[in-house]
């Protein structure tokens, strides 16, 4: 008999139980692990692709963007 299942009919039952749980465990490790290096891909591609356009060009996307925002708050802050 099994762990689940009470009568010695639903064996088989059970092992197809284990079997889908297993696999489940699996796609799920899967799933994680290929989203991931994903993550590791993409984010390593927008680092050399904004490297490079940064390079070829005089624009600096810091000062853009961050110290641009930097700016704002410390007006807003100071009441100008």
């Amino acid at each position: 008999m099994g762990r689940i299942f009470k009568t010695p009919t639903d064996d088989s039952t059970e092992a197809t139980l284990r079997a889908m749980h297993t696999q489940n465990t699996l796609d799920t490790y899967y799933e994680k692990g290929m989203g991931w290096l994903r993550t590791i891909l993409f984010t390593s591609c927008a680092i050399l692709i904004t490297s490079a356009y940064e390079l070829s060009s005089d624009v600096s996307i810091w000062e853009n963007t961050v110290e641009w925002f930097w700016n704002k708050v410390s007006n807003w802050v100071a009441g100008d």
